[in-house]
């Protein structure tokens, strides 16, 4: 196809679609803009994050350079010591390992700051879009379709399709990525005002460690992890996350429908040591149970000429504390400028619309960009998180499984997770 046939063909073009207007594509349209090029951003819900949730990352420099100098210092509601607390099966024993301070903000100021600056960049935001295909041209991926707020079925074209979608993965999951079955864990996330906590005795994170076959009332669930994350005076993320790296392969395991999750999910607020206790008069302001893609990394971020997968689509999340923000950020800033470097040189420098779909998404080129992204630091980062997460999960979940066999070996278990 000559540049003057896609031209005339695609008169809706951008360098960069993104679809989802989660941190991850807000990150790749701001990069993308202050590149030069065209971005647009097409995102399902009615506003950009539109999920509430409570939120808290560690700082990284980068998150000044895409939001400003100290803006996640000054939305900050706590700065914890850094700390996360592991307990035991039944509460019995706990570890504390030290982190990095921690920061812990409200989620709706902090993307509001995202499309504050993209828009200011010129990055189009679609709300109300929903992406349902890709448009496949001579084997590359030249653009989406998507339904459009008003219901019509539009199309929209660009140089590169970045899948920002988090664990849905549209596009993922049409070349055959199978997030449901190998990708995701289930995850209830819930907020709590009122919290029966004192931040200054319980600052860190909490996990409770729940083997399968902890459960009197429900023997064959997966195991799991319990978590409490305070966000300001008696305010609290809690919530439960199956782990299924090895559950699904395992015989004592049935894995459940989303009913027997929110059951186990209500008597664990009622009744689990020690983690019931932080819902002692609390009121619960918000509850879903959803997905987080934390089980692998995706291996092709390239799933299909013209298409890369970035952040929780990409199972891009330090599964250690499940944390996804600043990575998804990073990864997305990566491949943006990344791509970018690779546009600017096929059109001689200039950040016009180019069309030079072809030798962008070459082989060469694709084998370029992996290799490159396979030395990016927080790759390799999030690579050996997985590896020693499986080896934990291994040795705890699956070999010991049980809450007396867990307790039993507690000192090394602790062991095993101060070195993670």
């Amino acid at each position: 196809m000559t540049k003057d046939n896609v031209q005339e063909a695609y008169s809706d073009f951008y360098n960069f679609v993104i679809i989802g207007a989660g941190p991850a594509g807000l990150t790749s349209g701001i990069v993308a803009a202050r590149h030069g090029f065209k971005a647009i951003i097409i995102e399902k819900g009615e506003r950009a994050g539109p999920k509430p949730r409570g939120e808290g990352m560690r700082y990284y420099p980068l998150i000044d350079e895409i939001l400003g100098n100290q803006f996640l210092q000054s939305i900050c509601h706590i700065k914890t010591p850094g700390g996360q607390v592991f307990h035991s099966p039944g509460d019995l024993n706990k570890v504390r390992i030290t982190k990095a301070p921690g920061y812990f903000f409200e989620w709706r100021k902090f993307i509001d700051r995202f499309v504050e600056i993209a828009s200011d960049l010129g990055v189009e935001i679609l709300l109300n879009n929903e992406v349902i295909e890709p448009i496949v041209k001579n084997n590359i991926c030249v653009g989406v379709k998507y339904n459009s707020e008003s219901g019509k079925t539009e199309k929209i074209y660009g140089n590169v399709i970045l899948d920002c979608s988090g664990h849905s993965g549209v596009l993922g999951k049409f070349y055959n990525i199978s997030y449901e079955n190998e990708i995701n864990c289930p995850i209830i996330k819930c907020l709590v005002s009122n919290g029966n906590i004192d931040i200054e005795e319980n600052p860190c994170l909490q996990f409770y460690l729940i083997g399968n076959g902890d459960l009197d009332y429900a023997p064959e669930f997966p195991q799991c992890v319990a978590y409490v994350f305070p966000i300001g005076g008696k305010n609290l993320e809690v919530g439960l996350m199956l782990r299924m790296t090895h559950a699904r392969e395992m015989k004592t395991v049935k894995i459940p429908t989303d009913k027997e999750i929110m059951n186990v999910w209500s008597k664990l607020k009622e009744n689990y040591t020690g983690f019931s206790e932080f819902f002692k008069g609390a009121k619960i302001d918000y509850e879903e149970l959803t997905a987080i893609s934390n089980s692998k990394m995706v291996e092709n971020i390239v799933p299909y000429l013209g298409i890369v997968l970035i952040g929780e689509s990409a199972g891009f999340v330090d599964p250690f504390g499940s944390s996804g923000l600043y990575f998804s950020m990073a990864m997305a800033d990566f491949w943006v400028k990344m791509l970018s470097k690779k546009l600017l040189n096929l059109t001689g420098g200039t950040t016009e619309i180019s069309k030079h779909i072809n030798e962008i998404w070459s082989s060469e080129n694709v084998k370029e960009f992996n290799e490159k992204f396979e030395t990016f630091e927080t790759y390799k980062h999030i690579k050996d998180s997985y590896n020693l997460i499986g080896a934990f999960e291994y040795k705890i979940f699956r070999r010991l499984r049980t809450a007396e066999r867990i307790n039993k070996k507690w000192d090394y278990i602790s062991s095993l997770l101060k070195q993670a």
